[in-house]
């Protein structure tokens, strides 16, 4: 069996970034990407809270050697939506992106000690904005003041991480877990990357022991002022907007009760941009 030489894991709740903070490691031509591996057919079920260390390293392995048209996203490089990019022949280092199943990261970092996380977090304002502007994502005819707190509308199990409560839920576990793993887990607040992400990438990779390149320098240098013909909600293409485009479309109400529930906790730091 071929393993990788290092393991990282990017998480974030839906609609925070990951896609295209994922397409950034991608860029790295010694890296084998694959787009959110637990919810693919080949290894759907295969992991859970209780899995055991075998059983997550077996997940890290299989998902390395296969290349599967959902892992490698085949649609969006056809398409256009993804880049394509130059690749070594070997490729040691496997990189996998999540939104969903965010209950089983604690146990699989617990009890695979070589995998280091990338915890992204944007603010939730940004989050729940991109949400309910997403007609693939926010059912038809549900209403944005009854379901910016729970999702109900959209969460159908203990893998479904959607509206306000949840990104506290998340935006917490990453943070106690950056605290007990600090060595091998690191937070991310998706703004900051936006803004100087030429020196948050460097930093990031060289905390994953993944080599920069000229290739990932290019691709952050167009990735924040290509804006793609079709504007599809799930392109890596984006300008710097991005970051304030929610203050003209998000509801007050929400924005207010989201600012008072934050005001003097540790989540408020992802309010304050910059």
């Amino acid at each position: 069996m071929i393993e990788p030489e290092t393991v990282t894991y990017i998480a974030g709740v839906a609609r925070s970034g990951t896609s295209w903070l994922g397409q950034v490691f991608n860029s790295a031509p010694s890296v084998r990407f694959r787009f959110q591996p637990l919810f693919a057919y080949e290894f759907k079920g295969r992991v859970n809270e209780d899995s055991s260390s075998q059983e997550f390293k077996r997940l890290t392995d299989d998902m390395f050697v296969q290349e599967t048209p959902f892992l490698v996203q085949k649609d969006k490089l056809e398409s256009g939506l993804y880049p394509k990019f130059v690749k070594e022949s070997k490729c040691p280092h496997l990189v996998f992106k999540e939104n969903r199943y965010q209950n089983v990261i604690e146990p699989f970092m617990r009890k695979c000690p070589n995998v280091k996380l990338v915890g992204l977090v944007r603010n939730p304002n940004a989050v729940l904005n991109s949400w309910m502007q997403n007609e693939k994502e926010f059912p038809p005819g549900s209403e944005p003041l009854t379901e910016w707190r729970y999702g109900l509308c959209k969460n159908n199990g203990p893998e479904d991480f959607f509206g306000y409560y949840k990104w506290k839920e998340v935006a917490n576990l990453y943070l106690d877990l950056w605290e007990k793993w600090p060595d091998r887990v690191v937070v991310v607040q998706y703004e900051q990357l936006v803004e100087d992400s030429v020196k948050i990438t460097k930093d990031l990779f060289k905390f994953c022991g993944i080599p920069y390149s000229s290739q990932t320098e290019k691709f952050l240098r167009q990735s924040s002022r290509r804006i793609p013909s079709n504007d599809s909600y799930y392109s890596v293409f984006k300008s710097k907007n991005v970051i304030t485009k929610w203050k003209s479309l998000l509801d007050p109400y929400i924005v207010g009760e989201i600012e008072n529930d934050l005001r003097g906790t540790r989540l408020e730091r992802f309010l304050k941009f910059p």
